[in-house]
């Protein structure tokens, strides 16, 4: 009995460290907020994000920029992280006109060694509507 509840608790604090740390609001989407004959387009630099020899524990910061580039305005409705070592903050509210810019800030702070896949899931009034953003590369130094 007494290995069953070390093992549970074992489990619990490591789906703990693991889950999705975002501050975000959900937001409902409507029918008029998607244009479907001019949708708008998130165009980013990169969809994936690649880093080299990253020390366990110590922290990445960066973000992924991108432009409108549609004739709709965009609309950011959830942003996501896959797991709780990226956290995400102040990705943008707000409508992004055509034309204009904006990003979408994370902070990645690894606990595991060896190569790390992540990502960032956004929902926007886009076509398709959903986006998959990759942190990648590979963790370094002693658990």
């Amino acid at each position: 009995m007494r290995k069953i509840i070390i093992s549970v608790l074992l489990v619990s604090s490591v789906l703990a460290s693991c889950k999705i740390t975002d501050k975000n609001e959900h937001r409902e989407v409507t029918a008029d907020m998607i244009e479907p004959e001019n949708p708008p387009v998130m165009a980013f630099e990169n969809e994936t994000f690649e880093f080299n020899d990253l020390a366990v524990g110590s922290t990445l910061k960066s973000s992924f920029k991108f432009t409108n580039t549609g004739k709709s305005a965009l609309i950011l409705f959830d942003v996501k992280a896959s797991c709780g070592c990226t956290v995400l903050n102040g990705w943008p509210k707000e409508p992004i006109a055509p034309g204009k810019s904006a990003e979408i800030p994370f902070e990645f702070t690894p606990n595991v060694t060896g190569q790390n896949n992540k990502s960032i899931s956004i929902v926007a009034n886009t076509v398709p509507s959903t986006k998959k953003l990759v942190i990648k590369g590979t963790v370094v130094g002693t658990n």
